[in-house]
């Protein structure tokens, strides 16, 4: 990953974010989880430790990617890390018929989503602020799409 020249974002706060929702009104959403005995709400999900977010670094906004030719492309900015480890994995698909990047990048803010391992996924998403955002991915999970 590559620094970019300028760069002064921060996570906004509420009220100065521009969130449709926020943490507090997707708590109870119940998400369904194929590894689960009964499906979780997403406050639940949240509670494993499975699934979070953090801003990024700003040496970390831009990623560099090479061709064959050696030509380099820049994806970014990035502004989130997501994780979603063991809990969440029944929560979405490899192979859905929706990818749960693509299902969180068609969400309201989210500019971007890179798929960077199997546990973390980078999003440009520079006017959502940390519950907004959380509450875009529990939104993203909701669709059925995005499991087998």
């Amino acid at each position: 990953m590559t620094q970019s020249k300028k760069d002064d974002w921060q996570p906004p706060r509420q009220p100065d974010c521009a969130c449709r929702e926020h943490l507090d009104d997707v708590r109870a959403l119940v998400i369904p989880n194929a590894d689960w005995d009964e499906d979780p709400t997403f406050e639940q999900l949240l509670e494993t430790g499975s699934l979070g977010v953090r801003p990024i670094e700003a040496k970390e906004r831009y990623m560099a990617y090479f061709d064959a030719d050696q030509n380099e492309t820049r994806l970014g900015p990035l502004h989130w890390g997501m994780w979603a480890a063991d809990e969440i994995y029944g929560c979405y698909a490899d192979d859905a018929e929706l990818p749960v990047d693509k299902a969180i990048a068609a969400q309201p803010g989210v500019t971007l989503v890179e798929w960077y391992d199997r546990e973390e996924f980078l999003i440009g998403a520079p006017e959502l602020c940390e519950s907004g955002l959380l509450a875009a991915i529990a939104r993203a999970f909701e669709d059925p799409r995005v499991r087998a």
